[in-house]
């Protein structure tokens, strides 16, 4: 699925995340949102989903200078601004962040409360991404890539966890919970065989 409104979230991503790695890495930070909005697309044609899925980090990691919440709700009305909203960090790019776990409880917090099913989606897309990444990373550096957080890998382990029992009884598609299921068992294995 293409329409006017994903091509036009593509180009705000992209110029929104421009000069943004990925988190210890030198590939572009515009691979994630693309990436995430590829895999909600596989479950549904919703493009509000989609849509969000492709902006979902621009609040908390874009300066607000940049593109603001007032620049999403002009370009792309309020269902989809407050969807990225449900799904994003207590944080604004070049403001102090609040300590690791109280940023990702209010996470939780804000996500638990979302009525829009579209934000669950979005979440799993997200979190489906990025272990995806994480895992691989592992394979490839072992131990080292946990010093690209803020937490130890059992309170990453914690976090995802938290995430999919939120997401659990919600209407999201069994196959994409079904994915981040699995994923999440992969790091569980991580963490209990080496502690």
């Amino acid at each position: 699925m293409f329409t006017d409104k994903i091509n036009l979230a593509l180009k705000i991503a992209a110029k929104a995340h421009q000069g943004q790695n990925r988190k210890g890495t030198d590939i572009p930070y515009i691979s994630h949102p693309v990436a995430v909005g590829m895999i909600i697309s596989q479950y549904t044609n919703d493009e509000a989903t989609i849509v969000a899925g492709i902006l979902h980090d621009i609040l908390e990691d874009v300066n607000p200078a940049v593109y603001s919440e007032t620049d999403m709700r002009r370009d792309f009305g309020d269902e989809i601004t407050d969807i990225v909203k449900d799904v994003s960090e207590p944080k604004t790019a070049g403001q102090p962040k609040l300590p690791w776990k109280e940023r990702k409880e209010s996470y939780l917090k804000r996500l638990g409360n979302s009525y829009y099913i579209e934000a669950y989606i979005v979440a799993t897309a997200d979190k489906i991404h990025n272990l995806t990444d994480i895992l691989k990373d592992y394979d490839q550096f072992g131990d080292k890539i946990w010093q690209r957080f803020n937490a130890s890998k059992q309170d990453i382990f914690w976090y995802y966890r938290a995430v999919f029992s939120l997401i659990r009884n919600e209407p999201v598609p069994i196959e994409l919970k079904r994915h981040l299921a699995n994923l999440i068992e992969e790091l569980k294995s991580i963490v209990t065989t080496n502690p």
